[in-house]
């Protein structure tokens, strides 16, 4: 038997004996930090600034899937604000490592937006998707602690133009699990 061979067998008895392998769970998650946009607008440079998201879901073993929504805002010179709320519905797989469980996600969904431009309001609801990956630290059968990192795509379009809001979330998380 090849050491390759081996060694997976001996990771998939390691995940099947797990107790976080065994049930599936609600989830409620509440997270915080930086939103750093990539994309461009013609205002000038977008800056980085805090994010926020609540997510609801159901995780099982192995996969996952949840309810996000965050708030992600920016600003570009002294002429535009925009805010964005993007509400996504993500698929999760996850690899139960006792304690540890690393993850990724990848989603789509909606992002109703908002610019003021020169003290003039303009809203719209622009189409959402996001990707990445992270870990969550298992406490007892209640809680956890975690960061993640994503990519999230995002330019709402307005009459003056398109806003690039594309870029990364940088999370950190609290969440609470109800098996």
């Amino acid at each position: 038997m090849t050491l390759r061979r081996c060694a997976s067998r001996l990771l998939l008895l390691a995940l099947l004996a797990s107790p976080a392998a065994t049930r599936a769970e609600i989830t409620a998650a509440i997270s915080g930090g930086a939103y750093l946009p990539s994309g461009t607008s013609s205002f000038g440079v977008l800056e980085a600034a805090p994010a926020a998201s609540l997510s609801v879901g159901w995780d099982s073993a192995y996969f996952g899937a949840s309810v996000w929504a965050g708030l992600v805002n920016t600003r570009a010179g002294n002429l535009l604000q925009e805010n964005c709320f993007p509400v996504v519905f993500r698929a999760r797989g996850r690899l139960p490592l006792g304690l540890a469980i690393p993850f990724v996600f990848g989603g789509v969904g909606f992002a109703p937006s908002r610019a003021v431009l020169n003290t003039g309001t303009h809203d719209t609801v622009a189409f959402t998707a996001q990707a990445g990956g992270g870990v969550d630290l298992a406490f007892g059968d209640m809680f956890t602690i975690g960061a993640e990192a994503g990519y999230l795509w995002l330019s709402p379009t307005y009459w003056f133009g398109t806003v690039d809001m594309d870029g990364t979330l940088l999370l950190a998380t609290f969440g609470l699990r109800f098996p």
